[in-house]
């Protein structure tokens, strides 16, 4: 029959195979259009997932929760070595300005350990200006981890706030990135019975060990920035 047609059998099997290169060309168009499309948005899902719980809770993608997982640990390791109510970490910051230009200089409470039973300053120790603690800075810029009693500082602002947490005796130091001053750790005890026998070189050498310990994270923490 399809040769009374004048059409040779052989073009048929031709015609078949060329019907399938096509179809198979066709596919192969739509399955690279679908990974075009797939692996971009797959990806973005990925990046998504890692990123989402820091963006969802106020943090940058770059926070680094285990640095300050640390953080937390060395201020209770530092409390419960030192028998003392409270250790801190403080941080000195710039957050908006005065009148004349000049930036404001703040520090506020970004770390803290506390004693079962003893009241936190979060609250109280947040964007305070520096100014209003002139006369316990001068006092951290000795560097030196000796034991102050509350009772024998300067009636001053600085003192009233320690009074009003409690506060019967505190040892801090300076905190350092690239040889300036960022902040300051500080160990609180709010009862005479354990500031009556606090031993004063144990107490030292734990503030310094622990300083030096928060350099280092803070330094890990500023390495995730860049």
């Amino acid at each position: 029959m399809l040769t009374l047609l004048g059409i040779q059998p052989e073009s048929v099997e031709i015609d078949k195979f060329g019907s399938w290169v096509e179809v198979g060309m066709v596919l192969a168009a739509i399955i690279a259009g679908i990974i075009t499309i797939l692996v971009p948005l797959l990806s973005r899902k990925r990046k998504a997932k890692k990123s989402n719980t820091p963006a969802v809770l106020g943090y940058p993608k770059n926070f680094d929760w285990d640095v300050h997982s640390r953080l937390h640990e060395i201020l209770t390791e530092l409390r419960v070595r030192t028998d003392s109510a409270r250790t801190q970490l403080l941080q000195f910051h710039n957050t908006g300005h005065f009148l004349d230009g000049i930036s404001m200089k703040k520090m506020s409470l970004t770390h803290e350990s506390l004693e079962n039973g003893v009241s936190s300053e979060m609250g109280i120790k947040r964007d305070l200006l520096v100014s209003l603690c002139i006369e316990g800075l001068k006092l951290l810029l000795k560097d030196d981890p000796k034991i102050y009693l509350t009772s024998s500082l300067d009636d001053s602002w600085c003192k009233q706030l320690l009074q009003s947490s409690n506060v019967v005796a505190f040892s801090f130091l300076p905190i350092r990135k690239s040889n300036q001053i960022t902040g300051y750790l500080m160990t609180q005890w709010c009862s005479w019975n354990k500031a009556d026998s606090i031993d004063e070189n144990v107490v030292s050498q734990e503030i310094e060990d622990s300083r030096v310990l928060c350099e280092v994270q803070l330094q890990l923490q500023t390495a995730k920035d860049y």
